[in-house]
């Protein structure tokens, strides 16, 4: 690994990353269609499920680098909570209704009322009645609620300058973790405990960018949280080692990599809205395109189709929603 000032010219690679998570999490969702024709191929695209990993990596990162530019204080959480909340509600919470609009059918079924779904849904509480996600990524934008209440409020002795108290502060951290392995399967994957060695695996890239850290600390910390990790998705809930493996390379190639790819850093700027509106594209292209779906020349050109609509798709959204929802963020101030 090298030193310090290269994981701070490695910065450049982050929106390229988004956009191969982003792009993961596509493929996979539409992998289905490869089945019938192409088995092999949907089971290489399977791994595109953890995409969501490279996600909270970087979020790990990004989260305490923001917060360290103003200086936040926990004085500051109803302000940073607030700026996250227009940041990400409004995108998808619109996405929401299209999800509900393009499979309405799905949603009028007789155990749950259509509405009910889309309310709890749409504002990130479906957990909460015991009810399903009417999009089923929405479950790690749920776990991404709960970082951002957990970093709020940790970010002040995760960065204390004594490094026994900051160290004390992780090996906590990573005992909440455990909770977790008393949780069945998707109820687990819900819930931050689950996830906390991922994210504090970006945390540590974060203070070894703002040289916080020395190398020392940084692998130490590293080596924990892998460990950690995996015995809770290895060990108590055998889900074999795809999840720490993309956590750890999506680690390494930030702290090593010192520019990202240009095109791939453009789409990289609205992954959020090809993360949340791949899906309503696939089930509109499947219906629309659904009597071509017979042959194998006919489940390959739906499949390419929907990566290519579902990128177009992703710029207008951007352009339509998530653009407004980061100009409405930034008009929130921090009082000094």
């Amino acid at each position: 690994m090298k030193n310090s000032a290269s994981v701070g010219d490695s910065l450049d690679i982050l929106n390229s990353l988004r956009a191969v998570a982003a792009m993961m999490v596509c493929l996979f969702h539409s992998a289905f269609l490869l089945i019938p024709f192409y088995p092999t191929a949907s089971q290489v695209l399977d791994i595109g499920q953890e995409g969501v990993y490279v996600f909270f990596v970087i979020s790990g990162m990004v989260m305490p680098l923001s917060m360290d530019k103003i200086a936040y204080r926990i004085s500051d959480f109803f302000v940073f909570m607030t700026k996250r909340i227009l940041r990400l509600q409004p995108p998808m919470m619109l996405s929401a209704i299209v999800v509900a609009i393009t499979s309405w059918a799905m949603l009028n079924t007789d155990e749950h009322n259509g509405w009910q779904l889309l309310v709890a849904s749409a504002t990130l509480t479906a957990p909460l009645f015991d009810l399903p996600w009417v999009n089923g990524i929405y479950w790690t934008l749920f776990v991404e609620m709960q970082y951002y209440i957990y970093i709020a409020l940790a970010f002040p002795l995760l960065t204390l300058p004594q490094v026994w108290k900051r160290s004390t502060a992780v090996l906590a951290i990573l005992l909440i973790s455990f909770i977790s392995i008393f949780m069945e399967g998707n109820a687990a994957k819900s819930n931050l405990p689950f996830h906390l060695p991922v994210f504090l695996m970006g945390y540590y890239l974060f203070m070894r960018y703002k040289q916080r850290i020395a190398k020392m600390e940084f692998y130490l910390g590293i080596v924990a949280c892998i460990a950690v990790c995996v015995y809770i998705t290895v060990i108590a809930h055998g889900l074999g080692y795809r999840i720490v493996t993309t956590a750890c390379a999506t680690t390494l190639i930030i702290a090593n990599m010192r520019i990202g790819w240009r095109w791939l850093s453009a789409l990289g700027e609205y992954s959020y809205s090809l993360y949340l509106m791949h899906w309503p594209v696939i089930s509109a292209l499947c219906f629309i395109l659904g009597g071509i779906l017979k042959t194998p020349c006919g489940n390959a050109t739906v499949f390419v189709c929907i990566q290519i609509a579902a990128i177009a798709i992703a710029w207008g959204f951007y352009q339509i929603a998530e653009k407004p929802a980061l100009k409405l963020a930034k008009r929130v101030k921090y009082r000094r």
